[in-house]
């Protein structure tokens, strides 16, 4: 099973989930000791991993990938009293595991992702095996999921939504760019530089073009080294701040779920 959701977060960030079941696994029906209710144990074990991608650069990609003890939960129910065993009682079921995985409550899924990454393929064999349980028999499953949270954005797009337009020259002064050293205000549209922009916090000027390619490699003031990140609205920070342009990309960070 592979199914896709997406959000309707900012325009200027794409957030999408993918999810695929690894395996399924069942014990047959012990033989029934003693009477009692049966029961079923399910245990569901998720694998997940957030991939951000900042720009179009080799550098600017990173995985984050969750293990521990937090990507797994399980659930016992005595069939039928804590569980009919009709397909949508199974749902409820699952959906009651996903919600109690930490990494997966980490990843802010819209409600519309949660019943995305609802391993469907599962849900009628695991009916199936409830309904085949005898009165004091047991039986188990453990199913293996994987998810993966998936986050685009273009980092000078984002981080220029912080800056304001510079204010004119004053008379006789024209402070120069400090990325391209040349005058700020002084034909600078016609050089294709762009409108003079101003960082929050810290008010140091740039022409746009100068800034926009800076805040490829870095969304910090090239003068001062104010974070512009922290000026964010909160909807765009939660996933920039996230980003560390000075991690390997090619090195997948482990983030254990305790």
């Amino acid at each position: 099973m592979e199914s896709q959701g997406k959000n309707n977060g900012s325009p200027l960030i794409t957030r999408r989930v993918e999810a695929s079941t690894l395996f399924l696994a069942t014990t047959p029906p012990t033989e029934p000791s003693g009477g009692g209710e049966p029961e079923l144990a399910v245990r569901l074990r998720c694998h997940v991993t957030k991939y951000i991608r900042a720009g179009r650069g080799r550098g600017q990609r990173q995985v984050y990938v969750y293990r521990g003890s937090g990507a797994e939960a399980s659930f016992v129910a005595a069939v039928p009293r804590d569980v009919l065993v009709d397909e949508d009682s199974v749902r409820d079921v699952m959906r009651l595991l996903l919600r109690a995985i930490r990494p997966l409550r980490d990843l802010d899924l819209t409600d519309d992702e949660w019943e995305a990454i609802l391993p469907e393929d599962v849900v009628p064999q695991l009916a199936d095996l409830a309904r085949g349980l005898d009165e004091g028999s047991r039986s188990a499953a453990v199913v293996e999921l994987a998810v993966d949270r998936h986050i685009r954005y273009s980092a000078p797009r984002v981080l220029m939504t912080a800056c304001r337009g510079a204010p004119p020259a004053t008379e006789g002064k024209d402070d120069g760019c400090s990325i391209c050293l040349e005058v700020l205000h002084e034909e600078a549209a016609a050089a294709g530089k762009g409108v003079p922009v101003e960082l929050p916090g810290c008010a140091h000027a740039f022409h746009r073009r100068c800034i926009s390619k800076w805040f490829r490699k870095k969304p910090t003031c090239p003068l001062c080294r104010g974070n512009v990140t922290k000026h964010l609205d909160p909807e765009l920070q939660k996933d920039i701040l996230e980003f560390s342009h000075d991690d390997d990309p090619d090195r997948p960070t482990v983030l254990d779920s305790p």
